[in-house]
């Protein structure tokens, strides 16, 4: 078990190696000689510096924006998850209090003929919201629970921004029909990124989505509930210190010289509790790799 913790931390120190090189020193590819981490496409060690999450932030950093359209916004578009939704498919910003469904269906329908309108990071439930109308096509039923939603915003903010870190994500289920735990958690950290939805971080709560759960096993050895899941992430958290610092006894490599650094990041120096929980997905996909299991189709070949 040691040595599986030992190559989880140093898989998120060779990761985030990979981004400070290219992206804080502009350095030429390769950035790695490592042969998996060269080959294929890894999320960031840090879940703000990846292209979708940066996408939202643009809208999301900007304080003329009303919060209530920050968080419709944000909540529609982990729906779709690619980086484009907003630009290419929203037309820029939806107003949800003059939301055009008649609109987006065309839009989404044309787009649809010619390319995948939903990333394959991870599954939306396909479940009608209204059987209806057009029951077997996602994203119709997508936009006729986001034209619900819009008519219910003002509350769905309300309760959001009075929540706390525990209760945040109960709301989200509330008002937000498909959102599993999982999608629940990925628009509650979006909503941190804000400043006027929530009072709280990404280090104040915790979802272990089922590719960290099983990275989890793979570390532990073992097959874990999930409460179990919870407290071993929780573990690997707070260890950080300590691991980071016998990698760079034991190998030279010194996390505090490629760390992101920003101040408003929390756990500064090191990873927050959420930013643990996506490195345990990506390294489940190394480890997998690395013992030589078959590539599936969510394994992106890196782009030259």
């Amino acid at each position: 078990m040691q040595e599986r913790i030992d190559a989880f931390f140093e898989f998120i120190y060779d990761r985030q190696e990979i981004w400070h090189k290219r992206s804080y020193l502009k350095q030429p590819a390769p950035w790695t000689s490592d042969p998996i981490l060269n080959t294929y496409k890894f999320c960031n060690v840090y879940r703000e510096l990846d292209a979708g999450t940066q996408a939202v932030c643009r809208y999301l950093q900007k304080p003329e924006i009303a919060p209530q359209v920050k968080l419709f916004n944000l909540t529609a578009y982990r729906f779709f998850n690619r980086r484009d939704t907003i630009e290419k498919l929203f037309g820029g910003l939806l107003n949800p209090y003059d939301f055009d469904f008649s609109a987006l269906e065309q839009r989404f329908d044309e787009c649809k003929r010619r390319e995948n309108i939903f990333s394959n990071a991870y599954l939306i439930a396909s479940r009608p919201f209204d059987p209806a109308y057009r029951p077997h096509d996602k994203h119709i039923q997508i936009l006729l629970m986001l034209n619900s939603l819009a008519a219910r915003i003002d509350d769905y903010y309300r309760a959001l921004q009075i929540s706390t870190a525990a209760d945040g994500l109960a709301v989200i289920r509330r008002f937000v029909k498909f959102a599993g735990p999982f999608l629940s958690g990925q628009i509650l950290l979006d909503a941190t990124y804000a400043g006027d939805i929530v009072n709280y971080t990404a280090d104040d709560f915790l979802v272990v989505g089922p590719g960290a759960h099983w990275g989890l096993n793979i570390i532990f050895g073992k097959k874990l509930n999930k409460a179990e899941a919870d407290a071993a992430c929780r573990r690997l958290y707070s260890m950080q210190e300590q691991r980071f610092s016998d990698l760079k006894r034991r190998t030279g490599k010194d996390w505090i010289n490629i760390r992101w650094n920003n101040s408003a990041y929390p756990n500064t120096p090191y990873l927050c509790l959420h930013d643990i929980q996506n490195s345990l997905c990506e390294f489940r996909k190394y480890w997998r790799l690395k013992a030589q299991e078959k590539a599936k189709k969510r394994y992106f070949k890196a782009q030259s």
